[in-house]
């Protein structure tokens, strides 16, 4: 689960947020040189159901609305991008939101997919490797 020094550290990469009360933060991200616009909010604390408590991840486009449950870690990727991460089983997912309004999202990973060589990697697994291999001693760590 993250912390609010987590968040501390997130606003250095994605700008000041704005705090909602009840642990849970929002960004209101814009880019003025595309017109695109991401609003991002991270909640600490929730009821994930199974009386189970976690982060909660949400990420809203033009394009569409993402989430991703139960974060457990995050990266901060130069020079503009955060990943959250989360670990179920032996897969990972990723949200990967950037402070020029880029949103990707990656599910269900499974970690053996990391371990492979790239070059060998079929083409339509190929960006989810690349991108998550960026956080690899941090996903070991989850392992």
């Amino acid at each position: 689960m993250l912390t609010q020094q987590d968040i501390v550290t997130i606003t250095g990469v994605l700008g000041p947020a704005e705090e909602l009360g009840g642990n849970t933060w929002f960004w209101n991200i814009r880019d003025t040189s595309t017109g695109r616009v991401l609003a991002l909010s991270i909640s600490l604390g929730v009821d994930l159901g199974g009386e189970s408590t976690g982060t909660l991840v949400s990420a809203q486009t033009h394009q569409g609305y993402l989430e991703l449950h139960d974060v457990t870690a995050f990266l901060c990727i130069e020079p503009d991008e955060v990943m959250f991460i989360t670990k179920r089983n032996e897969a990972f997912s990723s949200l990967v939101v950037g402070s020029s309004c880029t949103c990707s999202l990656y599910s269900n990973i499974r970690s053996t997919l990391l371990k492979q060589d790239l070059t060998e990697l079929d083409p339509s697994v190929l960006m989810a490797a690349m991108q998550l291999s960026l956080a690899d001693s941090l996903l070991e760590s989850l392992s």
